[in-house]
């Protein structure tokens, strides 16, 4: 549920919305809203974002719709066609190309300068979101398990402290979650996508550099190559 904008008529003590007001912009709560919509499959690729009829629906008015379709064509998620409107990006092969050869190169970078100064709360917090993407596929809850599986490899990017990677891997968050569903959906089972992360974790543990390059690698290239089933081939990337 989207905060409504606030005026004389609503009543003070109203049950609490599911993105706060008070501590989040009502464009980041649409923004927000759109990328689960999307990762749902009820906004899907090619289809046109209407604006007032969301604005209808949401029961808000079109300025922080605006704001949010903006900052999402920022990201990479929405296009916006002169004269014909703004519509959900499709990926083509060279697209999912493009972000899983970058995606590659900014978590192998990670490891390699973050994991001599991993942490022992750091490994567990880790841990913590696999057991947590467990959790979700056991409710049956796909979009949180797409937000944990993310968050496992924010983290991932996170060991070095080193801002520059890190920014680098935030820019294709939206592009990257949209594509996580996809994979995931390719899985037999929900249950089957959260546990294909143990490897990297049980290479992580042993903290052996060239172990959790090669895990991450495997896990990485293995859900390359689940999308690409939509495409013909996949060219193999060098990472070394």
């Amino acid at each position: 549920m989207i905060a409504q904008e606030p005026n004389k008529q609503q009543n003070i003590n109203q049950e609490e919305p599911d993105f706060s007001f008070e501590t989040k912009p009502l464009s980041s709560q649409v923004e927000t809203y759109l990328v689960r919509e999307l990762m749902r499959g009820h906004l899907i690729g090619g289809q046109r974002i209407n604006e007032a009829e969301m604005a209808r629906n949401l029961g808000i008015s079109r300025n922080p719709i605006r704001e949010a379709v903006r900052r999402l064509e920022e990201r990479g998620v929405l296009v916006s066609l002169p004269r014909r409107g703004t519509f959900v990006r499709t990926f083509s092969r060279k697209d999912v190309d493009d972000i899983f050869s970058f995606r590659l190169v900014v978590e192998d970078f990670s490891l390699r300068q973050g994991l001599s100064k991993m942490t022992d709360a750091q490994l567990e917090e880790i841990v913590g979101t696999v057991r947590e993407m467990e959790a979700a596929a056991e409710r049956d809850d796909a979009i949180a398990l797409v937000e944990k599986d993310f968050e496992f490899h924010h983290l991932i990017c996170k060991l070095p402290n080193n801002h520059q990677s890190l920014h680098a891997f935030l820019t294709i968050q939206a592009e990257l979650q949209l594509l996580i569903t996809m994979i995931d959906r390719k899985f037999e089972t929900l249950e089957a996508a959260a546990v294909d992360h143990w490897p990297v974790v049980d290479a992580l543990r042993t903290r052996n550099l060239a172990a959790v390059r090669k895990a991450l690698r495997e896990h990485i290239k293995d859900s390359w190559s689940r999308l690409s089933d939509n495409y013909d081939g996949m060219e193999d990337i060098d990472t070394n």
